[in-house]
């Protein structure tokens, strides 16, 4: 059954955009192609698209999710070269797919939405801009707001690390006019990105000093390469690719019960421990070393790393790695709690990002004047599928409860989308010029977001980026999540509350 794709009056929504990485371009497509719907503006910060795989560009970055499974479903890339693609091949990808769809010419690149209001009396969004490399300010009135405002991408920089005078930067910053080679180079932040950049640069320094808060769980990255045969039969084989596909994905979901302490689910988890325990009892020799490397809290309570570069490098004669907070940064000197100090030419900061920051007070106000970012914050969890009770046609492409480390993020940006057009479709069939979520199905998904959490790592006393600053958990992590998802792109009217047009 087909979408209804205009109103009564043969007009279709005015649709804002904001962000050009995965989750936008996503929706934009969706919108050309599942709607014919070409009245959407993207609002880009940057000069290109990209989100994160923009903005991270230091040595080693890559994707830790299978190459077949971080592409769209409707638009698969035949020709990664390895089965965890670097950032050049993503970027490369997300490229060539703008142009495919003539993206280009709806985005509007180095514009920052500086706020985005509703307005109840118009039933529309009002979205002030400025024109970052101008300084003009502008404003756009909306129908439907897509927000894809990435999660990796603001940086989190310690305070202290202001009062380093050398040269420094975040990975996700990353300054490739300097030259590391012979230099005593500092690494703070053992998450993803230092797990990637140490071993990358670590030959070329000339010491590297490498600061961890909290050890990660390490698995083995199999990084196989695919070369040309491969890659003629995922493009010539009749459901090769669909098949390997589905393989790649159902293998990754499977180890979703890692982060379960139910009983069912204990046999795989005892596996992945062992897995990870037997890697790095073969990988360090040393027994002081391993033990700086050995987590000290449940598997899966934190992002679990694919990697197996990262413990030999740490193993190297010129890297010492260190577990004591830094209490204080001078000059080039910094000192940790133990008393010790180290002096280096370079601070490289892997601090990671303000992941549940997603945009800040006064940035959006919903209905009644609520600001969402407050709304958010008081009560994390409260989302129906995209959509919260205070935000009428507003669809969060990766806000709260989309959370993943097991599996490809983009499954859940495309579930999103698609539960975004159904909703724009049935506005359009029934000449709506709004909806937002009711309380009672609101209040139905955060039960159900609740029950379905007990048992499962984050419910435990750990801390992660998946749980907000009140310990609430922020993502959906429960066996057969994907067949959760799949039924939130069932659209039901009566969770929603309706107000038609004039």
């Amino acid at each position: 059954m087909g979408y209804t794709k205009t109103y009564k009056d043969g007009t279709t929504p005015t649709v804002a955009i904001i962000g050009a990485g995965f989750s936008g371009l996503c929706a934009a497509i969706r919108l050309q192609t599942q709607l014919n719907l070409y009245t959407y503006t993207v609002f880009e910060m940057e000069t290109d698209i990209g989100g994160t795989w923009l903005a991270n560009t230091y040595p080693g970055c890559a994707c830790d999710v299978k190459s077949h499974n971080y592409a769209y479903s409707f638009e698969p890339n035949y020709d990664w070269s390895t089965s965890y693609a670097p950032q050049p091949e993503i970027w490369a990808y997300l490229r060539r797919t703008a142009r495919k769809y003539n993206l280009y010419e709806k985005i509007q690149f180095r514009t920052e939405i500086t706020q985005v209001i509703w307005d109840e009396g118009r039933q529309k969004w009002q979205l002030s801009f400025v024109n970052l490399n101008t300084g003009e300010k502008g404003r756009m009135e909306a129908d439907v707001v897509f927000s894809a405002l990435g999660p990796l991408r603001i940086p989190q920089i310690p305070k202290e690390f202001e009062n380093f005078e050398g040269p420094k930067w975040h990975t996700a910053r990353w300054n490739h006019n300097y030259d590391l080679t012979n230099k005593r180079v500092a690494v703070v932040g053992s998450g993803a990105s230092g797990i990637q950049v140490v071993p990358s640069i670590v030959k070329k320094v000339k010491t590297l000093e490498y600061y961890q808060r909290t050890a990660s769980y390490i698995v083995p990255r199999r990084n196989a390469r695919y070369n040309a045969i491969w890659r003629w039969m995922f493009r010539n084989v009749p459901f090769f690719h669909f098949i390997y596909y589905k393989m790649l994905y159902w293998s990754s979901e499977y180890t979703v019960a890692a982060f379960s302490s139910k009983l069912q689910d204990r046999i795989p988890r005892m596996v992945m421990v062992l897995m990870a325990w037997f890697f790095r009892f073969v990988q360090i020799r040393n027994k002081e070393l391993r033990k700086k490397l050995t987590p000290d809290y449940e598997m899966g309570c934190r992002r679990i790393v694919v990697s197996s570069n990262y413990y030999p490098a740490l193993s190297r004669k010129n890297v010492n790695v260190h577990t004591e907070a830094i209490t204080s940064v001078k000059g080039n000197t910094l000192t940790l709690r133990d008393g010790s100090t180290q002096e280096v030419d370079v601070l490289i900061m892997a601090t990671g990002f303000h992941v549940q920051q997603m945009f800040p007070k006064g940035f959006m106000y919903g209905k009644d004047g609520t600001d969402v970012a407050e709304f958010l914050g008081a009560s994390p969890t409260t989302y129906y599928g995209m959509t919260t009770t205070v935000t009428p046609n507003l669809f969060f492409l990766l806000g709260p409860n989309t959370g993943l480390g097991h599996n490809s993020i983009l499954f859940m940006v495309e579930t999103q989308v698609e539960y975004g057009i159904k909703a724009i479709a049935y506005m359009m069939a029934h000449n709506l010029s709004s909806i937002q979520v009711n309380h009672q199905a609101a209040q139905d998904f955060i039960d159900e977001v609740d029950h379905k959490m007990k048992g499962m790592v984050w419910s435990s006393a750990c801390k992660s980026w998946y749980q907000n600053s009140e310990g609430r958990v922020t993502a959906l992590w429960w066996s057969n999540c994907s067949h959760y998802w799949w039924r939130l792109r069932k659209f039901h009217p009566k969770r929603f509350i309706a107000t038609q047009k004039i």
